[in-house]
């Protein structure tokens, strides 16, 4: 039932995005038009940038928490755990207010780095939570028969940890890329309004009464992550370095 409703709710969406004139109580619009899509990819830079900014996001979020699972202590998650999770309970209009506070006093506010800042921060505790297991239960024997065969540390993250880990890295990227493509308030505090994304635009159309236009930009809100999941399944890459390490 939850999936049907979802479908329904989509077909609607995609349905309104390329209607022109619809009134009450036709069921089929009087016309079809890509006007709306033409709005939505020709003449706004927020798909780009969206897709840009959760790229960016998700990969400088997974590298750090790579780098905290590599060099830190094990003991250490106990400590840090508290920390990670707090912006996930936090309010977000809290958490927003300390951090446009934070981007004025770097100067980051209004600019493109204060962006790809703002969002790595919000993907980042999604990007550890989803990571953590998987890698936190790898088996270290893996590592000490590798090792002693004469392997370097390097060569066996790269050739053994990294393809046999493929699957959750993968996951974890595609949840950071929705989770930076999903950020309004994020977007609207840091980017001070200049810069729009497929979020902040359907948001605003919404609200300005353009529903057809709104529907072209939710369509592609929900498409950007929806991508992002379907290239984390194929793995397509991950595959072959899989191959080649056994």
């Amino acid at each position: 039932a939850l999936l049907a409703l979802y479908a329904a709710v989509a077909a609607l969406l995609v349905a309104s995005s390329f209607a022109g004139v619809w009134r009450f109580p036709a069921v089929p619009p009087a016309a079809w038009t890509l006007e709306a899509w033409s709005q939505a990819l020709g003449g706004s830079a927020a798909l780009p940038l969206s897709a840009g900014l959760g790229a960016f996001a998700a990969l400088a979020s997974l590298a750090l928490v790579l780098c905290w699972f590599e060099a830190a202590p094990p003991d250490w998650d106990a400590r840090a755990m508290p920390l990670v999770l707090a912006p996930l309970v936090i309010p977000s209009l809290l958490l927003m207010a300390g951090l446009y506070t934070l981007a004025l006093r770097l100067a980051l506010d209004g600019s493109l780095a204060g962006l790809a800042w703002v969002h790595t921060l919000v993907a980042l505790p999604y990007v550890f939570v989803a990571l953590a297991p998987a890698w936190r239960s790898f088996d270290r024997r893996y590592e000490t028969t590798a090792l002693a065969l004469g392997r370097s540390r390097l060569a066996f993250w790269w050739r053994i940890k990294l393809p046999m880990l493929a699957a959750p890295l993968a996951a974890a990227l595609a949840v950071g890329f929705a989770v930076s493509v999903a950020q309004y308030l994020p977007t609207q505090f840091i980017g001070a309004g200049r810069h729009a994304t497929v979020t902040t635009e359907a948001v605003t159309l919404a609200s300005g009464g353009q529903r057809h236009t709104a529907a072209a930009f939710a369509v592609l809100q929900a498409l950007l992550p929806a991508i992002g999941f379907g290239l984390a399944i194929c793995r397509l890459p991950w595959d072959r370095w899989t191959a080649t390490a056994t």
